[in-house]
């Protein structure tokens, strides 16, 4: 049976941490094919460890075909290495953000239907068991209100290279954040207005560690607290979204919203031991295991499976209300989903 195969461009933390172990032990009719960093030595490390190829320049790495190239680099440099990659006719995933702006992601999109390229991102914490029990469990639920937390750790070490700077990176909502900032949209649809602050309670970092935020949904007009950090030491504790409904909480917790609870507000007894044995799962790290599911689906695909993978362009609402978010402190006031130009620090 044919492969699909991929090459890598960017080798950073989630190639560490998580895809590699993930390429040589998880997927099935998938492979690496080569990679390409700037830095010699993490690429000499993956070209051992991936057995494949490797190349010096972005441009030779590029006519390398493979059938996907998958973007791993700094957020602030993933608009110009999609544009490259679409250059050279290339089918493109890329990490979480997939763009820091919006107009970027207008443009790629327009791009890649006229070229008919494939454009997927990773956003891997929408697959997590958890949550699509939550997706389905919520389409009939009365919601009162909805609260996310973010409790993370990150020592200023991490703040020493691009991390934190606006041009390439934000801060903890751009960076951690936009994962669950992610999920709301995914649950919840398009916001309406949200207003914020920021600070930076520990760390020092051109943009924030501390983000708190509430947010206003058109569904229902639901509303959301938002409180992410990482300032908290010594490790991450958790990533949360609980639920309020009319007569029961649901709790989407863990490292990165991997488990889940329901808790009732009324006499009648609900097993809780069966929903978190079912629909949770344990995790090493915020990572969480679902990259797995991501690239398997976007594989599956390609062999004519029913299950589309997310396009890019499908995540524009969760990169939208990120620069609202940030445009909010920057302006002191509520801005509107509604509003035509969204454009704050990020990416510059």
């Amino acid at each position: 049976m044919k492969k699909i195969s991929f090459s890598i461009l960017g080798l950073g933390r989630v190639v560490d941490k998580r895809v590699f172990h993930m390429f040589k032990n998880e997927i099935k009719n998938g492979y690496v094919k080569a990679i390409f960093d700037i830095n010699k030595n993490k690429k000499n490390k993956f070209k051992k460890l991936f057995n494949c190829a490797s190349e010096n320049s972005l441009d030779k790495f590029l006519k390398i075909k493979s059938d996907f190239v998958y973007i791993a680099s700094e957020s602030g440099n993933h608009y110009k290495h999609i544009l490259k990659c679409f250059s050279f006719g290339r089918n493109v995933i890329v990490e979480k953000p997939p763009v820091l702006k919006v107009n970027e992601l207008e443009i790629l999109n327009k791009i890649a239907k006229k070229k008919k390229l494939k454009f997927y991102t990773i956003f891997q914490n929408r697959l997590n068991k958890s949550v699509q029990y939550v997706k389905k469990k919520i389409e009939k639920e009365n919601i009162i209100f909805v609260d996310l937390s973010l409790i993370w750790s990150r020592p200023q070490s991490y703040y020493q290279d691009w991390h934190g700077n606006w041009k390439l990176d934000g801060g903890v909502l751009a960076q951690q954040g936009i994962h669950y900032v992610d999920l709301l949209i995914y649950l919840f649809g398009d916001p309406n207005k949200c207003i914020s602050l920021i600070s930076n309670k520990v760390n020092k970092l051109q943009a924030e560690d501390t983000h708190t935020s509430l947010i206003s949904f058109k569904k229902k007009g639901l509303s959301c607290t938002v409180n992410m950090s990482t300032a908290f030491r010594p490790r991450d504790f958790e990533a949360s979204i609980k639920i309020y409904c009319k007569e029961k909480i649901i709790n989407l917790a863990g490292l990165c919203c991997n488990t889940v609870s329901v808790d009732k507000l009324i006499k009648k007894k609900i097993s809780k031991s069966n929903i978190l044995r079912n629909f949770s799962e344990k995790v090493p790290s915020g990572y969480g295991l679902s990259h797995r599911k991501v690239f398997q689906e976007i594989i599956d695909y390609e062999f004519k499976k029913k299950t589309k993978p997310l396009k890019a362009y499908q995540t524009l609402s969760t990169i939208k209300l990120v620069n609202m978010m940030y445009k909010s402190f920057d302006e002191r006031r509520w801005v509107y989903f509604k509003e035509k130009k969204i454009i704050s620090k990020l990416g510059k």
